[in-house]
Formats: C-alpha cells, structure tokens, sequence
C-alpha cells in the first residue's frame, strides 16, 4: 500500500504512476516456512482490481531457488500509455504466487501455499514536461568495487565515496524539496540513450563518475540543443596530483590503492559538454559564494574553465568561477561546481531550496531572483585558472568507468525491444520465439489488464551476460533478446576476462601469484617467529648465566671480608 503508508513506503510513496515514466521497482522478500528449500510453482501473475489497475503493466524476476528459506521477487511496473489522458485514481491489483517446498525425511508429497500481495498506487495523468526531473544514476559510481574518494577532502573521518550520491540517500533532503514543490523525479537508470527526452524539461547530472559512450554524448548533444532538454551539472573536484596522495595501504587486500577517480570524472564531463562550448578545470576550489540572502559554502570543488557567449557566471571571493549558466540552442544549461549544499553527508550548510531555483531555470519555468547578479559574458568566457582534463592518462580506466550502451528493464517499454515483455503465464522458452510480442502494444494498453512478464534470473536463458554482471538485481537485467545489442567494447572487455590466460579466470596467473605471495608470507611469519624464540631462549640462558656468575663473586668478596 504506497497510498497510505506514506512514511513507511518513502520514497516510493513520492513516486507515482503514470504514462511515459520510469517503471516503479520494488523488491519483496519471500520468507518461506515450509521448508529450507522452496521453488516458486510457476510464474506470478498480476490481477487488476479496478478500472486502474487494468492499465498497469507489471514484470516479474524472482529466484529459481529460495535458499536457505528464502528469495525475493521483483516488481517492474509500467503504467501504460492509455493513462497518460486518464484522471487521477487509485490502481489497485492482486500479486499471486505459489510457493512450494519438498517433502521432508518419510513424507511423500511437499508443501505448497499460494500467496496473494494486494498492490495499491497512485495512478496520474502524464504532468507537463517542465515539472518531470530526470536525475541520471546509471552514470555513477560508488565504492565498491573501485576507489572512489570522497567529495570532501577537508573531512577526515572517511575517505570512501559509498553512499551512491542518489536522490534517496544523500541527497534526500533535495528529492523532498522538488516533490513537495510540485516536481516528479524519476531515475535513470539504464543508458542515456533509453530515454525521450521530449518527456522532461530537466536532466540532472550530479557527481557522475561514470564514462559517457559516443552515442551517449551524440544523443544528449541534440536532445540540448535541438529538442530543448534543460541540462544541471554538478561536479566535484579532479585534480590528479591531489588523487595521488590519497592512496592507502588496504589492510584487506595488502595492496596500495589509487583513486580511479576524483570527486567526480571531470574529464568525461568535459567531453559530453565540449559540444556545448562548457568545460571543467582541475582546479580544486573552496570558498563561498554569496546569492541573494543566501551564502553557498564550496568545500572542496571545481572551477569552470569554458562558457558560451551571452552567459553569466559568479565567483567565489577567491576569483574562482564556479557558478554558471548559459542558454545553448533550445535549452538552457546550468553548472555548479560543488555539492557541499545538497549532499547531507558532507556536514555543510543544506540549501535544497537552491536546487529547486537551479531546475526552475533549466526547465524555462522561471528565472530566480538572483539570477542577474552575476557577471554577464557577451564573449565566450575562458578563465586561465587550471587545466581542462579531456582524456585520462592511464590506460584501460576509460573502460573500467564504462558501463554497457543497454536499455535494462528499469527503462521505460518503448525503449524494451520486442520480446521482451511477455504474456501472463507464459514462460521466456515459449514466448521467445513469437514475434507479435510488441512493447509498443502492451505498453499503449492493447494488452489485457493481466499482461506480465515472469523471468527466472537462474535458469541460463539471459544470453550469459548477466552470469557475468552478477544479476539478479530488479531492473538490471536485460531480456533474453537483447544479447545482441550489447556494446562492442563491453562484449570484448567481457570475453577477455573469461580467456583462460585473462588474470581475472580460473586459474590464472594473478590467482596463482596471489597464493604464492600468501605463502611466502606464511613461510616469512613461521621463521620470524622461530627466531623470535631463538633469540628468547638465547637472552634467558645468558642472563641465568650472568646471575649465577654475580652471587659467586659475591660470596668470594665476602670470604675476603671475614
């Protein structure tokens, strides 16, 4: 119920349903009492209730094995494109699913019970463009599995940057602001290329790490400049010499590690927006920066080193420009230099208010008051404070930054390629191969109310990658169909990890040197410490030694003495 357990259910509860947005994702957990072991009996299937509920279309991922007495179930629900006119109203429906165990020792048949979820949402018309946000997270990452350091640099009680910098963690404080002002945020969590941007009057960019693709940079190019989508980037501090001294000695794996990044992966920024004619500098800023009744503190960002003519820009009181915006083609473009007053966990002065004048103007909704207090560029503006990265020095990390150019099913269903949403009690071996399958039908409700899709993300029918991505997480799996498209580069960094001779297969060598040097290390430990004993017994002896030697002269000067 995401209607009445408003708090309980945050932030989905912020988060309604209507045509066009990114599907809702929601994991259940399945605690299974029959036993330690529990299948699900056949696919779930999702029951409408009302008029609502019958333009909802809902996906399904769960276990293969619920082990040890337990699974989950994922949901992936899509509001079809026949709400998008519909008023306002409450979906509700039925999950149902049936779970069965086998028997124990002397029985002969298992035990099954059959569960019903009801499901209830808010189910909206299609809002205006200009009050939907699109807040880009396929972009970012996180500790683990690399080293990414912290956006601050003057804190000292953590050096990882491992709080996701996702609008339902540490900028919270900001999704609250927008949703209670009237704005609909919606995550992008699948390539940049799987959205319309014809749908959104803001993308935010905020403290990508990420590597953007060619087709990635090419897209955003024109959805700016041609079809009018506002753009806010926000980034963060890269400065190689500064990333070199934050290296440390990981006790876990023995090794130093560097940072593979900066606050933010300024370079790639730099080569989305070198299109655009605004760049990033490697100048590390902190200062603070005074607009209107409001003082915004810059712990430790960046500066901007390229706006377009007719911008306007505003310093810190150090000279650094870290402010900027700019109307480029259709759209306008906001950039800022520093999270420090939307990131709760950076201890600053929180300004989410400030965000919101920051999505007004990109949107075209309105221009804060503030805006003109800066100053105006009738050139193009070039500052000389820093370098402007573009590529990265070291080899391979483009790649490592890289994620696949994929439309998951945490897109929306048109950008879903055919096939790729089944019927309800269908398995993906028996509807694979029918091609009247299309998304682009279901998805403007010609379906029937109960159209799902069920996928097992065990049973080896997702084409290998997801063996090789982990999977089994809602929403980022691609369907059995889309194998094939697949970025080229993801595919060959894919396959060489599985060559035998790859360091990272089995058997190879960084596997083997790493059980060598555990040994040697063993070894080096066992003689240190026989030594240790050596030498132990060794000073006992010849202190016993010393002790007899002192009470005999002792006795003999005595004997002198009487």
């Amino acid at each position: 119920n995401l209607v009445d357990d408003r708090d309980y259910m945050w932030p989905h509860s912020r988060t309604p349903l209507y045509a066009g947005a990114m599907p809702l994702m929601l994991n259940l957990t399945i605690v299974n009492g029959l036993g330690v072991t529990g299948y699900f009996d056949g696919p779930p299937t999702w029951t409408p209730t009302n008029a609502q509920g019958e333009l909802l279309a809902v996906q399904f991922e769960y276990s293969e094995v619920l082990w040890p007495w337990n699974g989950y179930l994922a949901l992936i629900i899509h509001a079809k494109e026949a709400a998008r006119f519909e008023p306002p109203g409450l979906a509700e429906g039925v999950i149902t699913f049936t779970i069965r165990s086998p028997p124990f020792p002397g029985e002969k048949e298992g035990l099954s019970q059959e569960v019903a979820v009801p499901f209830k949402h808010q189910l909206l018309p299609t809002p205006d463009k200009k009050y939907r946000v699109l807040w880009d997270d396929y972009h970012n990452i996180q500790y683990p599995p690399h080293f990414v350091p912290i956006d601050d640099l003057t804190y000292k009680m953590e050096i990882l940057d491992w709080n996701g910098d996702h609008p339902h963690t540490n900028f919270h404080p900001v999704f609250n602001w927008l949703t209670d002002n009237g704005y609909f945020v919606e995550i992008l969590s699948s390539a940049a290329t799987c959205f319309d941007a014809s749908e959104y009057g803001t993308l935010v960019l905020c403290d990508t790490e990420g590597e953007f693709l060619d087709e990635e940079i090419s897209k955003l190019r024109t959805d700016v400049t041609d079809k009018g989508l506002g753009l806010l980037v926000i980034g963060e501090w890269y400065n190689r010499a500064q990333m070199n001294k934050l290296a440390f000695f990981d006790d876990n794996t023995r090794s130093i590690w560097h940072p593979i990044v900066g606050g933010s992966n300024v370079p790639a920024l730099n080569r989305l927006l070198d299109g655009l004619g605004i760049a990033f500098s490697d100048e590390v800023t902190k200062g603070d920066l005074r607009l209107g009744r409001d003082k915004l503190e810059v712990k430790t960002g960046t500066s901007i080193a390229k706006l377009p003519p007719q911008s306007e820009v505003w310093r810190l009181r150090t000279g650094a420009p870290v402010l900027g915006a700019t109307k480029v083609g259709k759209a306008n473009v906001l950039v800022y230099c520093d999270t420090t007053i939307f990131d709760i966990n950076l201890k600053g002065n929180l300004l989410p208010h400030l965000f919101l004048d920051f999505v007004q103007y990109t949107a075209g909704i309105s221009k804060p008051g503030w805006m003109g207090s800066g100053e105006k560029q009738e050139e193009a503006f070039v500052s000389k404070r820093g370098k402007v990265p573009m590529e990265w020095p070291e080899p391979g990390i483009s790649d490592l930054l890289s994620r696949p150019l994929q439309c998951f099913k945490n897109a929306p269903l048109t950008f879903q390629p055919a096939g790729g949403f089944l019927e309800g009690g269908q398995s993906v071996s028996t509807r694979a191969g029918k091609e009247s399958a299309d998304l682009s039908e279901i998805s403007k409700g010609e379906g029937r109310g109960g159209d799902i899709e069920a996928i097992n993300v065990h049973n080896g029918k997702e084409d290998g990658w997801r063996q090789s991505e982990g999977g089994g997480r809602a929403g980022n799996s691609p369907s059995s169909s889309q194998g094939s498209h697949l970025d080229d580069r993801f595919v060959q960094k894919i396959t060489a990890r599985l060559q035998p001779g790859h360091a990272g297969a089995n058997g190879g060598t960084e596997s083997s040197g790493i059980f060598k040097m555990y040994f040697q290390r063993q070894v080096a430990v066992f003689l240190f410490v026989i030594v240790c004993v050596l030498l132990l017994f060794i000073w006992k002896k010849r202190t016993r030694r010393n002790k007899v030697k002192a009470t005999k002269n002792r006795y003999a000067r005595l004997r002198q003495i009487v």
